[in-house]
């Protein structure tokens, strides 16, 4: 073979491997937001984002209201990082809240669980917690007693926060979700999305990443 096709050979092969490599990017990222459609049924033997028979909404195979912070670990095949926060008056969270956040599942997707805590055990857990550490943002986060990290594990997943690591747009938003019940402006550059059905209130801003928020329809 001479030096000429054997550089048309390579010249070939060099663009099919960039053609597979670029086809592979693509369905990976579509995979991932694909992982939280909301199509009421079961899709190629995985469960979709939906309401079951008894009203619990199902998200990324996580039973709202149902799953405990053990059983979501072992569902995402990830580790969590819990603290208690205190978030100031006036923020949408305002008080005590127990929270789980999964760093990187899928692609670096974030995933951030409330657990169902009764207010009087959380302020038995903060009397029990290293002294709060605050953030610019006003909120502060106590890391648990090491009896405490072991123990709310048992707890039951009562919300859960997806953000993606991808560009998600209105558009997009709508081809998985379909049309939003409303879109409420939360401030400058920054939409909410809400879809009644599946308890789903979609931010997407300009400035910050996006973040699809899941409540549970029974709690």
């Amino acid at each position: 073979m001479s030096a000429e096709m054997k550089a048309r050979s390579e010249s070939k092969r060099s663009d099919k491997m960039a053609l597979w490599m670029l086809l592979l990017v693509g369905i990976v990222t579509g995979a991932v937001f694909l992982w939280t459609s909301s199509q009421y049924q079961q899709s190629s033997g995985a469960v979709s984002t939906h309401v079951d028979d008894q009203g619990h909404l199902h998200v990324l195979g996580v039973t709202l209201g149902v799953s405990s912070l053990t059983q979501t670990e072992d569902i995402l095949q990830s580790k969590s990082d819990v603290a208690l926060y205190i978030y100031p008056e006036g923020h949408t969270k305002a008080g005590l809240k127990l929270e789980a956040f999964f760093p990187a599942i899928a692609d670096h997707t974030k995933v951030v669980v409330l657990l169902d805590v009764e207010d009087s055990e959380l302020q038995a857990i903060a009397m029990r917690g290293t002294v709060p550490r605050l953030y610019p943002n006003q909120v502060a986060r106590m890391n648990l007693a090491p009896d405490d990290v072991t123990s709310v594990h048992d707890a039951i997943v009562k919300e859960l926060t997806l953000i993606p690591n991808l560009n998600v747009t209105e558009e997009n938003l709508k081809a998985r979700f379909g049309e939003p019940d409303r879109i409420v402006s939360i401030g400058e550059g920054q939409d909410q999305y809400e879809y009644d059905a599946i308890g789903l209130k979609a931010v997407i801003s300009k400035e910050e990443p996006p973040e699809l928020h899941f409540s549970n329809l029974k709690m």
